[in-house]
């Protein structure tokens, strides 16, 4: 079987393959991008052969004929927790599949690495863009817009023209709060950071608000009073929030993420505050450090790998097909834990 050289490797073409299973060419090609029209067993058996034959897709020869770069461009916020690794982690597997190479762009929630970012992006010819916005304003929205490269966001949404995945935190909060009334609880803070003060800066906040509201309408449906805990930093808040408290009723605060969660535990026990004995916590994200965290904190999970893989898939739809448009919400799970009672 003839086999092309790679440096002092043998390595196989699609052709080789093809001819090894005694299939099509285009059969061993849906296989290996991954495309419909083919059965399981016959592309494990493609799957197979390739590894056998020490098959190495040729990108230089894909992206001419395809007109691609076979590059994909992510712009991220940070990779402070557990959640984004995993996230990027899951982007990059299923872009590898697809032949693609990424690149990171870390803005950490500053607008103008964003921008610059996405010009670099830009001047490299991507084939399409992951974006976890930061910025908001109309004359950005335009800009990239006109840019003719697919863009999908994650996290934050831009507007109703950009294909999006997330979580519905509206409901997801809603459903938080009545799942601590259901366990007794009378008196629910919410902990968040000053949303107003990003929002003058024209920072994007758009899940910060979605699940502040989802907050505020399970306290309105069921007739109890909202505190929100926004201004000032996180020990100001809690202390705002110890001041008024007399522990006369059973009393919880549910925070905006888990992050704030953890570290409003840590203060409170500076404060000699029992958890959950005079105060209940409960989070949002289930992040993989929880593990490690006492009382194990409750929260509200949902599949990180799932948005993913939902995420790079929707670019691909997008990078095929220009007009294609998805909203894709991610269902959640309530998580009890020890920190409440």
């Amino acid at each position: 079987m003839p086999l092309m050289r790679h440096g002092d490797k043998m390595r196989a073409t699609i052709k080789d393959i093809a001819e090894y299973c005694k299939i099509s060419v285009g059969t061993v090609d849906r296989a290996l991008n991954n495309r419909s029209g083919i059965s399981e067993k016959t592309k494990k058996k493609i799957l197979e052969a390739a590894e056998i034959l020490n098959y190495h897709p040729n990108h230089t020869g894909r992206s001419l004929a395809k007109g691609r770069t076979m590059t994909i461009g992510v712009v991220c916020f940070d990779l402070c927790n557990n959640f984004f690794p995993e996230l990027i982690d899951t982007i990059e597997a299923r872009a590898k599949e697809k032949g693609f190479f990424i690149y990171l762009i870390l803005t950490h929630r500053d607008f103008s690495l964003e921008e610059d970012g996405i010009s670099y992006l830009c001047e490299r010819q991507v084939d399409g863009i992951i974006l976890f916005p930061v910025g908001l304003s109309q004359m950005y929205i335009n800009s990239l817009k006109n840019l003719g490269i697919p863009i999908v966001t994650i996290y934050n949404r831009l507007d109703e023209t950009f294909p999006f995945v997330g979580v519905n935190d509206r409901r997801a909060m809603e459903d938080a709060v009545e799942h601590l009334l259901n366990k007794g609880y009378r008196r629910i803070s919410y902990l968040t950071p000053d949303i107003a003060f990003q929002r003058k800066q024209g920072l994007n906040t758009y899940t910060l608000q979605q699940r502040l509201t989802g907050y505020q309408k399970g306290m309105q449906r069921f007739n109890l009073k909202a505190e929100v805990l926004e201004a000032g930093s996180l020990e100001e808040k809690l202390d705002y929030f110890l001041e008024r408290q007399k522990f006369d009723e059973k009393t919880a605060l549910l925070c905006l993420c888990d992050s704030y969660a953890v570290k409003a535990i840590e203060y409170l026990r500076k404060r000699n505050v029992c958890i959950p004995e005079q105060v209940g916590i409960m989070g949002y994200d289930n992040i993989q450090a929880l593990e490690y965290i006492h009382p194990r904190l409750a929260t509200i999970g949902y599949s990180v790998r799932q948005m993913g893989q939902a995420v790079i898939d929707i670019l691909f739809e997008c990078m095929d097909n220009p007009e294609y448009f998805r909203e894709y919400l991610l269902d959640y799970t309530i998580i009890d834990g020890d920190s409440l009672i």
